[in-house]
C-alpha cells in the first residue's frame, strides 16, 4: 500500500487557519504518530503533502526530507509554492534543490475567486511544473471544479492531481454539479483523483459507508482504476474516521473489483504519478 496523502507537522511551525486551527489538531504530529496509526497495515510508502500556505515552502520541505532520512517509507513530498505569483519560477527553482520534492500544491479552496485554479496567472505558473515532471496538486471544493478543468485543459503535458475527491459536500442531497465536473475531469487523461477522506471542518458527521460509497464509486467510474490514488488525509481525517477504518471502508466499497485494479488504486498508480523508485 502507498498512502498518497498524509501530513506531518511541528505545532510551532503549523499555520493557524482553516481546519488546522481546529482544537483536535493543536499538537505536534510526528512520524511516530503516523506509524502508530498505520501499524499492522502493509504500508510500503507514503507521500507527505504540505500544510503551510503563503510562506516560503522550503523549511517545511526540508523538515519532511529530514524525517525521510530516518524513515524511508516517506518517499516523496508535495511542497508549497504560490503558482500564480510573479516570482513562482524562482520559488520552484529553490524547491528543486531539495530532496524528495515531486510536486507542488497551491490550495485554492478558501479563495474568494472560485475559478482561481484556471486563471491565466495560475496556469502560467503550473506550466513550469511539467518540464520537471512534477505534479500540480489542487485542493478545491466542489463548486470550484470548473477552474480545475480549465487548468488541466490548458496544460495537457502536466499531471494534475485532484485532492479528496474534489471535496464534495457529503451531506448535500444534490450532487449534480460535483458529478458533472468530476465526470468532465475524468475525460482528461492528465488528471488523477485521490480517493482520500473529505473533511470540511471538525463538525462534519462521522464518515461511514453510506456517506462515502456514492463518491468513491463515482470517482472510480469517472477516472477508471488507472487514475485513482488511495490517500488517508491523516491526521485531518481523524475528525471523521480512523485510518484503518478508511482503508477497510474503501476495500468494502470496491470489494467486487479485480485484484489488479485494487493494486493500482492502493499502490501502483501512486508509484507512477510520484515516480517512486
Amino acid at each position: 500500500m502507498v498512502d498518497s496523502h498524509f501530513h506531518l507537522w511541528r505545532r510551532r511551525d503549523a499555520k493557524q487557519a482553516g481546519v488546522l486551527a481546529a482544537p483536535y489538531l493543536q499538537r505536534d504530529v510526528p512520524w511516530r504518530a503516523y506509524a502508530a496509526a498505520t501499524r499492522g497495515l502493509p504500508l510500503e510508502g507514503c507521500v507527505a503533502v504540505q500544510v503551510n500556505d503563503f510562506v516560503d515552502g522550503r523549511p517545511e520541505a526540508r523538515y519532511l526530507a529530514g524525517v525521510a532520512r530516518q524513515h524511508p517509507q516517506l518517499r516523496a513530498v508535495v511542497a508549497w509554492a504560490q503558482l500564480e505569483a510573479a516570482g513562482a519560477g524562482q520559488q520552484l527553482q529553490e524547491l528543486a534543490a531539495l530532496p524528495l520534492v515531486a510536486g507542488v500544491r497551491r490550495s485554492t479552496q478558501h479563495e474568494a475567486d472560485p475559478g482561481l485554479a484556471g486563471s491565466a496567472a495560475f496556469v502560467a505558473g503550473a506550466r513550469r511544473l511539467a518540464p520537471r515532471r512534477w505534479v500540480c496538486e489542487v485542493c478545491v471544493k466542489w463548486f470550484q471544479l470548473e477552474g480545475v478543468v480549465r487548468l488541466a485543459e490548458a496544460c495537457p503535458r502536466l499531471t494534475v492531481v485532484l485532492d479528496h475527491l474534489g471535496k464534495p459536500d457529503l451531506a448535500r442531497a444534490d450532487q449534480d454539479e460535483w458529478r458533472r465536473w468530476t465526470t468532465r475531469l475524468g475525460r482528461l487523461p492528465n488528471v488523477v483523483c485521490k480517493v482520500s477522506v473529505v473533511v470540511h471542518s471538525d463538525r462534519d458527521p462521522r464518515l461511514d459507508r453510506r456517506l462515502a460509497e456514492p463518491f468513491v464509486t463515482h470517482a472510480v467510474e469517472a477516472f477508471g482504476f488507472e487514475r485513482v490514488l488511495f490517500g488517508s488525509n491523516w491526521p485531518v481525517a481523524t475528525a471523521v474516521i480512523a485510518y484503518r477504518e478508511w482503508v477497510e471502508l474503501v476495500n468494502d466499497v470496491l470489494a467486487g473489483a479485480r485484484a489488479r485494479d485494487l493494486d493500482r488504486l492502493f499502490g501502483a498508480n501512486a508509484r507512477r504519478v510520484y515516480r517512486l523508485s
